[in-house]
């Protein structure tokens, strides 16, 4: 009997990081990241000390912190700001600069009307028809970038009216959501000229999930850490759009595996998961978003 090539292993281990239901994109972050020795080593140990954080700060916050003093919103961008510009490596930085501008694009869409275009209002890096341009790290502690962002999940709940998207979506499938590429991310360079590239993806939204929970005051750190409500509507949307594509139904059901908040439940901060904002959130969005920019949509069917 002839031996099975040597090589065959290594290649089935590759393979297995290339998700079909993520894009190349994506599938290209997670490969290299995994190879890292961040991933390897430090990983496993922020899991281990953010469970004993949580266990411990959201009893000391019940007590002495319910509600915010001014200063947390400051902090938790610091350390964000601190993270992206020195120790994040450029994957990290960009992923998450094209989230932060991704995801009101697709909030946006979902709520578009055929009489009322949607306008942007001037506001910087908050509300979903805000200026996500970010020109350096100034901007981002400048206009409280991380609590600004996790409200867009709740506003677009408050925004968002079953009929009216139904009414709208012809209009809808027969447009697509705006460019990211069209707002500045200059703040990148800043990382590339000054970062160590210790930290990949996994640990950056790691530390700044540990950030808000250290931070936070217990109303602000409890509404960030429930900040996914608003991926259901999405996907609810998403679903409706491409009505009668199997195909996207297929891909769009591996979105539907994490039950944390994909309904009118809010989960436990005590049992929030880090790799949910990475795995269940940003992901999602990367991937409806090149699904509405790069599919088109079905235009007749019915509602």
């Amino acid at each position: 009997m002839n031996a099975a090539p040597r090589e065959a292993p290594s290649h089935r281990s590759q393979a297995m990081h290339q998700f079909p239901y993520f894009t190349d994109y994506i599938n290209g972050v997670f490969a290299r990241e995994k190879k890292q020795w961040d991933f390897l080593l430090v990983r496993p140990l922020l899991l281990v000390l953010y469970f004993f954080v949580r266990f411990v700060s959201f009893p000391l916050k019940f007590v002495f912190h319910r509600f915010p003093l001014g200063f947390e919103p400051y902090l938790i961008d610091f350390c964000m700001a601190f993270g992206m510009k020195y120790l994040a490596r450029a994957d990290a930085a960009e992923l998450f600069m094209r989230h932060v501008q991704i995801e009101p694009l697709l909030y946006q869409h979902i709520l578009r009307r055929r009489d009322d275009p949607p306008e942007a209002n001037g506001i910087k890096l908050n509300t979903i028809d805000g200026d996500y341009s970010v020109e350096d790290i100034r901007t981002v502690l400048q206009n409280r970038l991380t609590i600004g962002h996790d409200l867009l999940s709740y506003e677009v709940v408050d925004r968002f009216d079953k009929q009216t998207f139904l009414d709208n979506l012809d209009y809808i499938r027969s447009v697509q959501p705006g460019d990211h590429e069209l707002w500045s991310k200059a703040v990148l360079e800043t990382n590339r000229r000054h970062s160590l590239q210790w930290f990949g993806p996994t640990n950056i939204v790691m530390l700044i999930v540990l950030a808000i929970t250290v931070f936070g005051d217990l109303r602000t750190t409890v509404t960030a850490l429930n900040s996914f409500g608003s991926d259901s509507v999405l996907l609810w949307c998403v679903k409706r759009i491409y009505a009668g594509n199997q195909e996207v139904q297929s891909d769009l059901d591996f979105f539907m595996q994490e039950v944390s908040n994909r309904g009118h439940y809010n989960s436990s901060a005590f049992f929030s998961n880090p790799s949910q904002y990475l795995y269940y959130h940003i992901v999602f969005d990367e991937v409806v978003y090149d699904l509405l920019r790069r599919v088109p949509p079905p235009r007749s069917e019915a509602t």
